[in-house]
């Protein structure tokens, strides 16, 4: 299969899928390549206007929930009303920049509850509604691979993600649940965390140090997550899409 953004993934057509965070960035990526594959879009988040918008212009029938993650019952209660459907994908997102002698403790708390509660949230009802044959997308980050000072609550939440999936994957098989580790992301996230342009100035020095002399793009993460729907034989996995971050 080629790996061009307008390339169609036959597997999906047809699929109910559901992407938990896709009003930007890696989320919104996702959705707008799988609608080019004829995938039935459910989209969820805090912010369900924007997916209201985002829903009117994918050439698929999409639908918007009102959604907050971190919540339990609003989780339980979202899974319930959707009914069946084929595959799950997660890219949480948070924000906590900080060493952990300045970080607020309260802000890291609020992360785990998005990143981690939240993604263990949707596994735990998700998959009371999912086909057999379905998969779970779930998302970790950069800094289980590669060290970053100030973002130790990142590698924490991630590494324990990436921990859970596997068990998951033995506990709910034959249902697939995979982690995406995207590395540095060129997504609104940078801006809201350092400003428009400490965002820039951070994403060009990590541009200049990776061997792809890039950063990444939304959409190279979403040909990740299209892959791990399509490929049936791909379970219980970790996969790094990081530029080459880990080696430098």
């Amino acid at each position: 299969m080629s790996f061009q953004e307008n390339a169609r993934i036959d597997s999906v057509r047809d699929k109910r899928i559901v992407i938990i965070g896709a009003s930007y960035g890696i989320g919104l990526a996702t959705a707008e390549l799988l609608s080019r594959s004829g995938a039935e879009l459910i989209l969820a988040n805090r912010n369900v206007e924007k997916l209201q918008e985002i829903a009117k212009d994918l050439p698929v029938k999409t639908s918007a929930y009102r959604l907050d993650i971190t919540v339990e019952e609003e989780v339980k209660t979202f899974f319930e009303t959707i009914g069946g459907f084929d595959h799950l994908v997660v890219p949480a997102a948070g924000a906590a920049l900080g060493t952990l002698a300045e970080s607020p403790t309260e802000t890291t708390r609020a992360l785990v509850d998005s990143k981690f509660w939240g993604q263990y949230f949707a596994v735990k009802y998700g998959t009371r509604h999912i086909a057999k044959d379905g998969s779970i997308t779930l998302f970790s980050g950069t800094v289980t691979q590669k060290p970053i000072s100030g973002l130790s609550a990142y590698a924490a939440v991630g590494s324990a993600i990436e921990a859970a999936a596997r068990v998951w994957a033995l506990e709910y098989a034959p249902i697939r649940i995979n982690t995406v580790v995207p590395g540095i992301i060129n997504t609104p996230l940078w801006e809201g965390l350092v400003g428009k342009e400490g965002a820039a100035a951070q994403l060009e020095q990590t541009a200049s140090l990776l061997p792809v002399g890039r950063v990444g793009t939304p959409v190279d993460v979403a040909k990740t997550v299209t892959f791990l729907i399509d490929n049936g034989f791909v379970n219980g996995a970790t996969v790094v899409v990081d530029g080459g971050h880990r080696l430098v």
